[in-house]
């Protein structure tokens, strides 16, 4: 360092160029930097969904589920796989551990898939999960022709949002699709003895291209082909069937008919062909009928850009139609307010920072220098970040503000020095004073700022999600803090060389200096008074640790709620409609709700997965309080409406209400029990009582069982005389599966447009009734089904959980409030004393995990530290005596901050372990500065206590404007109350009550305890 003080002071104007550079940098990547709301982290979760149509659960899992389960186990070990199989559909998702290179992993497990054997019918879908996973964009569209509606938005609006700069994928719900419906009908197909299914083949062999080889012509080699293109719905009616009139259907099989007289009749003979609107989902925005769109970015886009070039293209596209629009998610309105927020405040903290400067030094010029290293080091931070790819987020912006105190302390410290070596009217030139000046604190700002750095090295190497999130923020405060290392050596004595005056009047020491030089020599007099109460202190703070609440992350203020309802599997989505319409109705008339959006039969799909199976029993609502309004006050009364309205009249229902959590960590407040076992029954017996007991737990809201999602299921046996007779199992289930199901032949491109074709019965089989009369071909004639199979009622689970391929339910509830480690203690209390079922083994996860392991990665983060910051030390100092001394400072931290999150309500939660990582940095910089000073009186010959009183004098001033600037620099974030700054705010809390505590221990403690040690101090 000293040698880049001895550059900077010699080439003046090269450091000031230098300087200005750093600006120009710094405000170009303003403009050019990516801003997020949170740091972009991609989960190592990887999801797959496959649909399997017309398929019981049942089937689902034994053909698709468990084949899928086995090739993803033969990829890599995985830290979780879950799977949910229901009818039709199953969804698969495997989460490996953070830094697993996932596009590796995800071409191996599509790789292992492919080799599988799956049903032909299967759709396979793949999705990675990451924080740009959820729509950065939603709006609704209204009209009075929802036709013209969605052809309007679906041919011109969706195209040209796709083509948006930075969008992945844009969804549509509310919309409707056309079908080609081919109804036949069911006698006259029985006259000819036809089935849905040979009509729909006879339709596929209608539509055909026969390649036939290829004829030389001129030396050119021309294809030819036998072709057959339906290019309409007429010509679709026009195709003609063969079929034998004269056969008898008793005497009809299931094979194709037999053609001997080559009687052919039109399709329209039998059946009717007509276009219908295929509904899967309806949704509507504030009771009124709406297309819902959602639009995703890509890792590279730009929220804040992109949403604004969105905003454009729909107001173009509003100015030709004038459709009535309604904005539901805004995520760049919310990125820029964060940044408006935490900019705001980092504001105020640096003007605070000014004051405590120019009340202490009384000199404007001295302040103006000292203050300069803020607006260096954070463009200049902001120019690495964007250099290297970061975004401009709550993270990195929350870790810059946080630091804005710290970065002037090394300013402080040297401009402060300057400034008295000034006042002393030394014979020295103005440069010598300033190199003098400025050479005397080098080793102590050098040190203290490596040590403070150094803390957040064992970050690199904190896993999960606690690592990726808090990572960006460690990196910009250590940034910052480099920076402002390099400022305060290289730009501030050039500074004081060009503007500040020598013989400057040196005031007289305040009433703070007086009263802490008698505090100073009291207590150096009484050491083991000071020690005794120091550790007193330390124990009391230690004591209040079980009666603070235990929390992953802090949450901030709310203002909207999401409300998911769900029916008996079996609830037709016109029931649910119906359902959903007077909770609609509840709702409007609730006066604090702003606008409600309400999408049935969709199921709520938070990974943004294509939806290929409609959920018709289910709603989910996304509720919009009014300006000002928090979820807090009204979640309880909204939850109770709404409760009474559907158990009144759907008694096996469940409703979960939460928060809407913008994108970002989770907040840890989930519980999730897991049950594992074989036995079915036993596993359900396990599932209810742990529910049960959930239920009588006050601290707990949302909760909900998988075991308890019932459905309805017929199962059929063949009687032993239909299997006497002939009848075969296969020949019951393709003539039924025909009689109950549609049955698709894919898409056609009829009048210009795709259209998919499907082919049915004019009355399919709908209740128990009719499948009991539902007519077979059997070689002994036409039998109801009844006659030939025994129909049993079963009530079987909804869907078919599996947790590390082992069948499993999960019980999963909402902690009320922050403290969700005692709460979960609690739950594991309870279920241990419930009598459980032999064999069923159970788990607690969710929150009470991502806790517990952020907990641990952390604290084993501050060890490291400490003994880094150690390591440091005792290279600085060559022993370890003076390093031991310093680091006695930290045992002072729990102190303050323990009180500070006890005074104001606050949990111990990853917030506050990252600010006491911090401050193991943070406080021993007034300890280096102290000690560093008492060890160069030693050198200079100087008895000990001398030295400790007149290094605890002189360095009085920068300890105290250095604590100070840091601590009110910090406090309007600690006041904050906007949802953006909730984690800076516990860990700004944190970061003051330790450094309060710390910083008045220290400027008595420290001196103390090198009183009784130093004399073994060897200089």
């Amino acid at each position: 360092m000293r040698k880049i003080l001895e550059f900077s002071l010699k080439n003046n104007i090269a450091i000031i160029i230098l300087s200005l550079l750093v600006v120009v940098a710094g405000l170009v990547s303003s403009n050019s930097i990516k801003l997020e709301t949170y740091p972009d982290v991609e989960s190592p979760t990887l999801l797959v969904q496959a649909v399997y149509p017309n398929h019981s659960s049942e089937e689902v899992e034994n053909e698709v589920t468990k084949p899928i389960e086995e090739s993803i186990e033969n990829v890599k070990p995985y830290d979780t796989l879950t799977s949910t199989t229901r009818d039709n559909t199953t969804l698969i998702q495997v989460t490996y551990e953070f830094g697993e290179n996932m596009d590796e992993i995800d071409q191996s497990i599509q790789a292992s898939i492919d080799k599988i054997n799956l049903p032909e019918e299967v759709e396979l879908e793949y999705k990675r999960i990451s924080a740009s996973s959820k729509p950065i964009y939603k709006i609704a569209f209204s009209a009075e022709s929802l036709d013209e509606l969605q052809e309007n938005v679906t041919d011109e609006l969706i195209p040209q949002l796709q083509n948006v700069s930075g969008v992945s994928d844009v969804n549509i719900s509310g919309a409707t699709t056309t079908q080609l419906v081919v109804e036949v009908d069911k006698e006259k197909s029985n006259e000819y003895g036809l089935t849905v299914s040979e009509v729909a083949e006879y339709l596929e062999q209608g539509n055909y291209v026969l390649p036939l080889g290829s004829l030389e012509n001129e030396g050119n080699k021309i294809p030819v082909s036998l072709e057959e293109q339906i290019e309409s719905a007429e010509e679709l009616k026009d195709i003609t069937i063969p079929v034998t009139p004269e056969q008898s259907i008793p005497n009809q099989s299931p094979s194709l008919p037999q053609q001997p007289q080559n009687v052919f009749i039109p399709l329209d003979e039998i059946a009717e062909v007509k276009e219908v609107e295929q509904v899967n989902a309806i949704s509507r925005y504030n009771g009124d009928s709406a297309l819902i769109l959602e639009v995703v970015k890509n890792q590279e886009g730009n929220t804040a850009e992109v949403v604004e070039l969105l905003k454009s293209e729909v107001d173009d596209f509003n100015e030709k139609y004038e459709y009535e629009q309604f904005t539901i998610i805004d995520q760049g309105k919310e990125v820029e307010k964060s940044v408006d927020s935490l900019i705001k405040e980092g504001g105020f903290g640096a003007l605070f920072t000014v004051v405590i400067i120019l009340l202490f030094l009384r000199n404007f010029r001295a302040t103006i220098i000292a203050i300069l290293s803020l607006p260096l080091s954070i463009l200049g931070t902001i120019a690495v970040l964007d250099y290297f790819g970061y975004t401009l987020n709550i993270m990195t912006l929350g870790g810059m503000a946080v630091a804005i105190g710290r970065i002037v302390d090394d300013s402080i410290v040297v401009i402060e020095n300057i400034f008295k070596w000034l006042q002393r009217k030394e014979a020295y030139t103005k440069r010598e004073i300033i190199y003098k000046a400025t050479k005397e604190v080098i080793g102590a700002v050098t040190s203290s700022t490596i040590a403070t750095v150094v803390v957040f090295l064992p970050l690199a190497f904190v896993g999960g999600i606690v690592g990726e999130f808090f990572r960006p923020f460690s990196i910009a405060v250590v940034t910052s803090i480099i920076l402002s290392l390099l400022v305060a050596f290289m730009l501030i004595p050039v500074l004081g060389l060009l503007f500040l005056k020598t013989g400057v009047h040196e005031g007289e020491a305040g009433s703070l200096q007086r009263g802490y030089d008698y505090l100073l020599k009291k207590s150096l007099s009484k050491k083991w008074v000071v020690i005794a109460v120091a550790l007193s202190l330390l124990v009391g703070s230690l004591a209040m640790i079980p009666s603070i609440g235990k929390s992953f992350l802090p949450s901030g203020p709310a203002s909207a709620l999401q409300m998911d309802v769900e029916l008996p599997v079996s609830t037709p989505l016109t029931e649910t409609d119906e359902l959903a319409k007077g909770i609609e109705a509840e709702l409007s008339d609730y006066e604090k709700v702003d606008y409600v959006q309400v999408a049935v039969g969709l199921a709520n799909n938070t990974n943004q997965l294509k939806q290929k199976s409609s959920n018709d029993y289910t709603a989910t609502f996304y509720i919009q309080l009014l300006e000002g309004e928090t979820v807090t006050d009204h979640k309880e009364p909204i939850e109770e409406k709404v409760e009474e309205l559907v158990k009144e009249q759907y008694k096996d229902s469940s409703i979960r209400i939460q928060e809407v959590q913008q994108e970002g960590p989770p907040s840890g407040k989930t519980i999730d029990i897991t049950l594992y076992g074989e036995n079915l029954d036993q596993l359900i017996d396990a599932a209810n009582k742990v529910e049960d007991s959930l239920l009588q737990n006050e601290n707990l809201t949302n909760i909900s069982n998988t075991a308890q999602q019932k459905q309805t299921k017929f199962r059929l046996e063949l009687t032993e005389e239909a299997k006497e007779q002939g009848i075969s199992q296969f020949a019951v289930y393709q003539q039924i599966e025909e009689q109950m199901n549609e049955l698709s032949i894919g898409n056609m491109i009829l009048d210009d447009k795709e259209t998919e074709v499907v082919v049915t019965y004019d009355a399919l089989v709908s209740n128990k009734s009719e499948l009991e009369k539902a007519e077979i071909v059997t070689p002994t004639g036409v039998k109801e089904l009844a006659d030939v199979a025994a129909i049993e009622e079963q009530q079987i689970p909804a869907a078919i959980a599996h947790k590390d391929t082992k069948s499993a339910f999960t019980i999963s509830a909402e902690s009320i409030g922050e403290e969700v480690g005692q709460v979960t203690e609690t739950v594991e209390k309870d279920i241990a004393a419930l009598s459980l079922p032999n064999g069923i083994e159970w788990e607690v996860g969710g929150g009470q995990e991502m806790m517990t392991e952020g907990f641990r990665d952390l604290g084993q983060a501050m060890m490291i530290a400490i003994g880094l910051v150690f390591l440091t030390l005792t290279i600085t100092y060559g022993g370890i005596i003076t390093p031991i001394v310093i680091l006695s400072s930290i045992i002072f931290v729990p102190i303050g901050s323990l009180g500070a999150i006890m005074l104001t309500g606050e949990t111990l939660s990853m917030s506050v372990m990252i600010g006491m990582l911090m401050l193991i940095g943070i406080v021993v910089t007034n300890a280096v500065v102290m000690l560093d000073r008492v060890e160069s009186n030693r050198r200079e010959g100087l008895d000990l206590h001398t030295s400790l009183i007149e290094a605890c004098k002189s360095r009085f001033r920068p300890i105290i404007m250095t604590a100070l600037a840091t601590i009110l620099a910090l406090v309007p974030l600690a006041l904050s109350q906007s949802s953006s700054g909730v984690i800076s705010k516990s860990l700004a809390i944190t970061v003051i009550g330790g450094l309060t505590t710390s910083t008045l221990l220290t400027l008595v403690f420290t001196p103390v305890l090198y009183s009784l040690v130093g004399k073994w101090r060897k200089l």
